[in-house]
């Protein structure tokens, strides 16, 4: 993997600006990813001042020690390694009860877009991956081609994002037909 980590923060002062971030005040960064956010964030903390970076992704994490540094070296930082679905969970193991701000910055970062091995973008040549978590065991080739017909279409019909074109509808079809062809030939 690639040592090289470039993100480019996007809406950076708007959405910080938002949190009308107090310079004494505890925050958290729900998404780390580059750590655009947080290192803007931090910079209007005083010492005083705390934020909890989440990400699922090491990679990013080692990316945003080098970043945050200076806040480090002062205690400002406190560096999650989970989803933030259990952002509740981990505060209250670490007896943070209140907050003053969180910021989401969803989706897929620019590195685990670039970064081939990744296997995000259709764009290049690479096993499908697409594991926010390279620790987790299921990869989306796995899921492709181990859940059926059925489990497909749900997980694709839930997406947000997706209208799931009868294009779409149609390819899962035929996989499903070649996965039974499969299993009557095993």
């Amino acid at each position: 993997m690639s040592k090289e980590f470039h993100h480019v923060t996007v809406l950076l002062h708007e959405t910080i600006d938002m949190l009308d971030v107090k310079p004494d005040g505890i925050y958290v960064d729900a998404t780390l990813g580059g750590a655009g956010h947080s290192e803007y964030l931090l910079t209007k903390l005083n010492e005083s001042g705390h934020l909890y970076a989440f990400d699922q992704d090491q990679h990013a994490i080692e990316n945003a020690k080098i970043r945050l540094a200076p806040f480090i070296e002062k205690g400002m930082v406190t560096f999650i390694k989970d989803n933030f679905r259990h952002l509740k969970e981990r505060l209250n193991e670490l007896g943070v009860t209140e907050i003053d701000g969180i910021c989401y910055d969803l989706g897929v970062s620019s590195p685990q877009l670039d970064e081939r091995e990744r296997g995000f973008s259709y764009k290049k040549d690479a096993p499908l991956d697409m594991r926010m978590n390279q620790e987790a065991s299921l990869t989306a080739y796995e899921v492709v081609n181990s859940y059926d017909y059925h489990d497909l279409v749900r997980i694709f019909s839930n997406m947000e994002r997706t209208n799931f074109p009868s294009k779409l509808r149609g390819k899962l079809s035929k996989h499903e037909q070649l996965n039974r062809l499969k299993r009557r030939l095993n």
